[in-house]
């Protein structure tokens, strides 16, 4: 009788499934596409199961046939549930397997997360990651090494032995260590349904690009647990290099996924420049700031190859952008709207209504503003609390955090004055008013 083969390896897994909570854009996940690179550099075998267009089954199937000696799951808003029972079904099949997790919400609250997975992974796990990963396999990939493991070797490692937490904190490495990193690892990624699915969605064959890191701001409900609060950019060599790559797959479309990409507005405009000088022969839509802008930058960017930018504009009351902590005004959100519908391009606007502090008179108003102004998409929210925000230390408990089920659910998961049901009601009436009017062409 033969001993029955040891695992191998590692197996980095989006929990998303579109058939259970189907959005109209989709997009590859970069965070895993980046580790797996590293992983592969530092010699081990790594494979990405992207759950978007497998049913629980197959991914299922897929992930115990690969015989990993690790699986890290990459968890952000809506997937826990899915991450959970992926786990929960993968235990049982593959026993001798580490089980780790990373992305925003086990930053945010690991808690929830370490009494189910072995070993959790904070923060932005660049290089720390793939050095475990070696290490643990490079020690006979058994459990028992990480229980003599210093948490203090892998920034970021969080996991809880014998009752007793063991953790350090994350790092967020500067500009000088990730310019030197490989290039996210897009191979294992079914192209052909994403182009597919964006085209029918968009009419164009778009895919996402995260060029900058970080965000100085401090807006009251937005948690930046992966990224940090510095801001980081690299070098414009290194980012053409990566269109280039996108261009080869096929891709007509860019989404900058930047929290922040026009903050720096020197690097934009040599950004624009660049895209300009090479004539490259593919659009962009990125998120922006409402400050800031000119219309000579506006028109630049128009001129580079951008065709939409998605706007926080939040709200259409002062006093609840005040409560947000947005450092920005109504009148400048309503300014940069018309800066890029006047230029030629197209303005998504991102609404976040039922605010806590906030009036039905300046939610009227918020639905107000999303009809008055010259958008081509308006996307309503009421508010998610995360843990590390300012907001979430006010309203909730984490003792009884609740993820939200799909995209965009209008649930609170803490006491509103604010009834859900009447809220999804006034935005599916005002999504009705803004879908019936004229829309205009800019950025078509």
């Amino acid at each position: 009788m033969t001993d029955a083969p040891r695992p191998g390896g590692v197996v980095l897994v989006y929990p998303y499934f579109r058939d259970l909570d189907p959005v109209d854009k989709l997009f590859p996940p970069l965070g895993i596409a980046g580790l797996a690179s590293q992983i592969r550099d530092l010699g081990l075998p790594v494979s990405i199961v992207d759950c978007t267009f497998m049913t629980v089954p197959d991914a299922l199937d897929r992930i115990t046939a690969l015989k990993p000696a690790i699986v890290g799951i990459s968890i952000m808003v809506t997937m826990s549930a899915n991450a959970l029972m992926l786990l929960r079904a993968l235990r049982a099949r593959l026993p001798a397997t580490l089980f780790t997790a990373g992305g925003p919400l086990p930053t945010v609250n690991p808690a929830i997360f370490a009494d189910e997975f072995d070993l959790l992974s904070l923060g932005e796990g660049d290089l720390v990651f793939a050095q475990f990963c070696r290490d643990y396999i490079a020690a006979g990939s058994e459990r028992a090494w990480v229980s003599g493991v210093d948490a203090a070797d892998y920034p970021g490692m969080y996991l809880v032995q014998d009752g007793e937490v063991r953790s350090s904190p994350p790092v967020h490495n500067p500009s000088a260590i990730l310019d030197r990193l490989p290039l996210p690892d897009r191979s294992q990624f079914d192209h052909l349904r994403y182009q597919q699915a964006m085209e029918e969605s968009g009419g164009m064959k778009q895919t996402s690009l995260i060029i900058t890191r970080g965000c100085p701001f401090a807006c009251d409900f937005c948690s930046k647990p992966v990224w940090g609060n510095v801001f980081r950019k690299p070098p414009l060599e290194r980012v053409f290099q990566e269109i280039e790559e996108v261009m080869a797959l096929g891709y007509d479309g860019l989404w900058i996924a930047d929290d922040c990409f026009t903050l720096d507005t020197e690097y934009l405009v040599r950004f624009c420049e660049e895209m300009i000088r090479r004539g490259s022969p593919i659009a962009w839509t990125c998120l922006s700031r409402v400050d800031r802008l000119t219309p000579d930058l506006v028109n630049l960017m128009k001129r580079a190859g951008c065709i939409r930018v998605y706007l926080g504009l939040e709200s259409g009351s002062d006093e609840t952008l005040s409560l947000m902590n947005k450092k920005v005004t109504v009148e400048q959100g309503v300014r940069a709207v018309h800066l890029f519908h006047q230029a030629g391009v197209g303005t998504a606007g991102f609404f976040m209504v039922g605010y806590p502090g906030e009036t039905v008179e300046s939610v009227e108003e918020t639905f107000a503003l999303s009809l008055s102004l010259p958008l081509d998409e308006a996307w309503f929210t009421v508010p998610l609390p995360l843990p590390g925000t300012p907001l979430f230390e006010r309203v909730a408990d984490p003792r009884v955090w609740e993820d939200w089920e799909f995209s965009n659910q209008v649930k609170f998961v803490y006491q509103s004055t604010f009834d859900d049901q009447w809220l999804e009601s006034r935005i599916r009436q005002t999504r009705a008013a803004f879908d019936g009017r004229r829309v205009s062409p800019a950025g078509d």
